[in-house]
């Protein structure tokens, strides 16, 4: 058990080298970051992006193939979009239930 132990030791410790390592770091000190210090992006405050060419041209491919999709499918299996409900059929309807009256009371 001991050994056990001694081992799950060095390897934390290895991890924390491994963790703390490189330029800058001594024991307890976070490693040296080396970002530049300046902005990579520069934020537009209430002004529209840059789109390049190539940005307007993918919008334009997805949102058109995306409503070729819908319509293809509209056409297509509009049982999908609007129920599987049977069509009624008007020749079974009565008078009665459309709010006709009967013809012999004029």
């Amino acid at each position: 058990m001991a050994a056990l132990r001694a081992v799950g030791a060095a390897l934390y410790r290895g991890v924390g080298a491994l963790r703390f390592s490189g330029p800058g770091a001594g024991r307890g000190q976070a490693p040296l970051r080396r970002a530049g210090g300046d902005v990579h992006i520069e934020s537009r405050y209430r002004q529209y992006p840059e789109v390049t060419k190539t940005q307007v041209w993918q919008s334009q491919f997805l949102s058109s193939f995306m409503w070729f999709w819908i319509l293809w499918h509209l056409w297509h299996n509009p049982d999908a979009v609007f129920g599987h409900f049977p069509y009624p059929d008007p020749s079974k309807w009565t008078d009665e239930e459309l709010g006709i009256p009967p013809l012999d009371e004029e």
